[in-house]
Parts: C-alpha cells; sequence; structure tokens
C-alpha cells in the first residue's frame, strides 16, 4: 500500500504542476479542473495512509464509497440546477476518483 500511496502523492505533484504551468499560459479553466484532480489524489493518499496506520484498509474502502455518493449526489444537484461548471467540476471529481479506484484495486492484488 505504500507504493500505491506514493502513486497518488506523485499524481498530486504532477497535477499542481501542471496547473501552475496553465495558469501561467492563462488558461485558468483549465488550471482549476487540474487542481480539482490534484486535490482528489492528495485527499485520497491522505485518507489511506491514516486507515493503513489504523491497520483499517476496509475503513479506506468506506471512504472511497462514500465520496463517491457524496460527489455523486453533487453532480446531480448541478445537474438539476443546470450550473455547468459545477457539473464539470464534479465530474472532474468523479473521474479522479475512479482512477484512484482502480490504482487501489490493482495495488490490493499485488
Amino acid at each position: 500500500m505504500e507504493k500505491f500511496i506514493s502513486e497518488l502523492r506523485a499524481e498530486n505533484a504532477a497535477l499542481n504542476q501542471k496547473a501552475a504551468q496553465l495558469r501561467a499560459e492563462n488558461k485558468g479553466d483549465e488550471a482549476v479542473f487540474s487542481t480539482v484532480r490534484a486535490n482528489v489524489y492528495d485527499i485520497c493518499a491522505t485518507v489511506c495512509g491514516v486507515q493503513i496506520k489504523r491497520g483499517n484498509i476496509a475503513g479506506f474502502e468506506g471512504m472511497l464509497a462514500r465520496f463517491e455518493g457524496e460527489w455523486g449526489a453533487a453532480l446531480e444537484a448541478a445537474k438539476k440546477q443546470n450550473d455547468p461548471k459545477k457539473i464539470c467540476v464534479e465530474e472532474t471529481k468523479l473521474e479522479a476518483l475512479a482512477d484512484v479506484r482502480a490504482r487501489f484495486e490493482a495495488a490490493r492484488g499485488e
């Protein structure tokens, strides 16, 4: 699991660097989405690290499910409000979370 956490931290750093580059190029909207993705990786790395220290991998799985539920509900609310920016943000969070989940499953299989 340490490799998994390291991968998430590396992804977070790369996305933060990309966001800074995009801001420097005056591509603010793209920078926002890169930052959103980076935040998902950071949150997941932190939560996983805490759960591993507690010896509670199931707790991390529960947090992934919780994030998915909360962000999915936020996406549905944004769609009802017809808020395109919020829709894009929530979709971006869910896409990054799906990647984290896939990496987690791969790490468990190793």
